[in-house]
């Protein structure tokens, strides 16, 4: 009986003392949340009403305060039985590593505007210090002081508070941490207690959106790998439905998608180049009429006027990743981005190399940075490029973006690119064609060639909006960002002036979307990071339009071969894997079709269906002007998380097992390599 009173004795001084050391980590925890009020909110413009929203999320650094000990707590008092200095030693340790990490997070955060989570893994330690470097110089003395004041207040605390605390307090706070484990929905930030999306980010604990994020995806992934999907043979759309054609080929249907272009444009008599502009973080809520933040794309707007324009079409991903596999291929996301799946990539269609095979066209990829980023090259081979221009290859006539306070560059700007680009047309006349372009500007560190020229030409757009003071007084806040949106917008008028130029131009479809919406200006919504415009330009437009029906990047591609394939340019395939169903023409607002979209690499969140939108695990009304609502509909929460689910599984099981299409459909694919 002695013994066991010797050890629960132990135990009980073991406990005060970690519950002692504990409080060290609650201050180093609030330490960092100050640290942000006072220096890296105004150092990176918070918007304003930032302060107060930083201040409620110290309820979240409790939190994480609380989660973090009752983690630590049992292999402490396991530890303390045998050594209380061994430990001492293990929650200090672990106390600093969490605390640096929380720091590096945040720093992440006021760089980005939105947290860092599983997505991390997603990619290489080349692609993660290259955007490190984009964002300036890493000040590592704030990491310095941390580690040394968490070391001082382990002297102050052991000595001053350690014979302290009662038994009914021990208890107490041991009982709170352990509680702070359950899934409680008040324990977490909710979307409707938030103005925006960055609001709720702001005053979510990063370093607690991280291990949570990576819990989920690790977790979900285990439980994916154990289920089967339910297969469907005929699944609604907005213009009749896909017939699907084979279980083991979960995405394979016929293709059947209407041609919605053809009535718009000319009769096609010879083979039309296609060109796709591909515009880095071009959102909605800074280009086209109504924006919500102002239109900086004066040019851009002039010319959705005399084009095929989607008010409210939807990039598929929330980084570039995403962009070229959606857009020229329409194909799922595999487990951490279609890309990223490298030589493993699936036996897929896509629009080049059906172009390539049936029509024979050439094809280039043109981008001021590294196409090996996102494994673009690897990707684009596949489809069979016949050029791929980065920033490897430009030559020395053109002129790199200036550079970060580190010294780094992505490359090279906008204008250079097209000049790049329209150079290389001018001297290789093969037609058709097939090309992609790449913008770069519009990224951090949003450094431009003649900066102040673009800064002051933000204060003239300002002025010319006249925007509501909130607006303006927000906008202000971003002049570098804004300015580069301006810079994009002049380059682009650029493109078009000199390819006007060009005997190809009256033969040319041109294609202009943004990969994504630019999260360094703080995004309203958690639909707002997908919402970009979409633009069909060509002199052979008979007739222009603007449609606020829903479309995505998917359904790009489908619609431009039903186009080709009316006028008798290619014969396209019987049946397809297309995640999109088609461009939808209808004028006023509708949701017509479902889809998945992938808000970072590693994480499938969130899924569109007509009016409604699951993020992350809450349901949302989508309204006309594409803003959205939580809303109390647990019946259709539950449906779109089995909708979401499902394609989760045909995806793992397509991209896994090379079951996007079966070997009669190779015969469009490219066979070079």
């Amino acid at each position: 009986m002695g013994k066991i009173t010797d050890i629960f004795g132990l135990l009980v001084r073991t406990l005060r003392r970690f519950i002692s050391l504990s409080f060290i980590l609650a201050v180093m925890i609030l330490l960092v949340r100050l640290h942000e009020m006072v220096i890296l909110s105004n150092y990176h413009n918070y918007p304003p009403g930032s302060f107060s929203t930083l201040l409620f999320g110290i309820k979240y650094d409790i939190i994480l305060y609380l989660r973090v000990s009752a983690v630590l707590m049992i292999p402490f008092l396991l530890l303390g039985l045998f050594s209380q200095k061994t430990a001492r030693v293990f929650f200090i340790s672990a106390s600093v590593l969490l605390v640096l990490g929380d720091m590096l997070l945040l720093k992440y955060f006021s760089a980005a505007g939105v947290p860092l989570g599983a997505d991390l893994f997603g990619y290489s330690i080349e692609e993660i210090t290259q955007t490190v470097q984009s964002s300036g110089e890493m000040n590592v003395w704030p990491f310095i002081f941390m580690a040394l004041f968490l070391v001082y207040m382990v002297r102050v605390i052991i000595k001053h508070v350690y014979y302290k605390l009662k038994p009914w307090m021990l208890l107490l706070i041991s009982a709170a941490m352990f509680a702070s484990l359950a899934p409680f929905g008040f324990l977490k930030p909710q979307p409707s207690d938030f103005v925006n999306e960055f609001s709720l980010f702001a005053a979510t604990n990063k370093l607690n959106f991280f291990s949570e994020s990576v819990l989920k995806r690790y977790v979900f992934n285990e439980q994916i790998d154990k289920q089967s999907y339910t297969f469907k043979t005929n699944v609604a759309t907005a213009d009749g439905s896909f017939t699907y054609l084979d279980e083991d080929y979960p995405f394979l249907h016929q293709e059947t998608t209407p041609d919605v272009l053809g009535k718009y444009f000319e009769p096609l008599k010879t083979k039309p180049n296609i060109v796709f502009v591909i515009v880095e973080s071009l959102g909605r809520a800074y280009s086209g009429k109504d924006a919500y933040l102002g239109s900086f794309t004066p040019f851009l707007d002039s010319l959705m006027d005399r084009s095929l324009y989607w008010e409210n079409s939807l990039s598929t991903s929330g980084r570039t990743f995403g962009v070229l596999p959606s857009t020229l291929a329409s194909v799922p996301f595999g487990d951490r981005g279609f890309t990223e799946l490298g030589d493993d990539m699936p036996d897929h269609l896509s629009l080049m190399s059906i172009l390539k095979t049936q029509a024979g066209y050439s094809s280039s990829f043109t981008y001021g940075g590294e196409a090996h980023f996102d494994n673009m090259d690897i990707f684009l081979k596949r489809q069979g490029i016949d050029k791929i221009i980065d920033n490897t290859g430009f030559g020395e006539d053109y002129e790199k973006m200036p550079a970060s306070a580190s010294g780094f560059s992505w490359g090279f700007g906008d204008k250079e690119i097209f000049r790049r680009y329209i150079d290389e047309v001018k001297t290789d006349t093969a037609s058709p064609r097939m090309d992609v372009i790449l913008t770069l500007a519009m990224h951090s560190p949003f450094e431009v060639e003649n900066q102040e020229y673009y800064l002051s030409k933000f204060n003239e757009r300002l002025a010319e909006l006249k925007l509501p003071g909130k607006t303006e007084a927000f906008n202000r806040n971003y002049e570098k960002q804004f300015s580069t949106v301006l810079y994009f917008d002049d380059a682009l008028r650029y493109f078009f002036n000199e390819f006007s130029k060009l005997p190809s131009f009256n033969n040319t479809i041109f294609v202009i979307t943004g990969d994504h919406r630019m999260p360094e200006i703080p995004i309203s919504t958690q639909l707002d990071r997908f919402h970009v415009p979409l633009v069909i330009y060509s002199p052979m437009l008979k007739e222009t339009a603007k449609f606020s029906s829903v479309v995505t990047h998917f359904d790009i591609t489908p619609s431009l071969l039903a186009l080709l394939d009316a006028d008798s340019i290619i014969s396209r395939p019987k049946a397809a894997a297309w995640i999109g169903h088609g461009l939808d023409d209808e004028e006023d607002f509708r949701v017509g079709n479902a889809y998945p979209l992938m808000r970072n690499k590693n994480e499938i969140l969130d899924y569109i269906d007509g009016e409604h939108m699951l993020a992350n695990k809450e349901i949302y009304q989508v309204y006309e002007n594409m803003d959205i609502e939580t809303v109390n509909e647990p019946d259709k929460e539950k449906e779109l998380e089995a909708e979401l689910t499902n394609f989760l599984l045909k995806n793992n099981h397509a991209c896994k097992n090379n079951k996007l299409i079966p070997d009669s459909l190779k015969v469009y694919t490219y066979h070079g390599q």
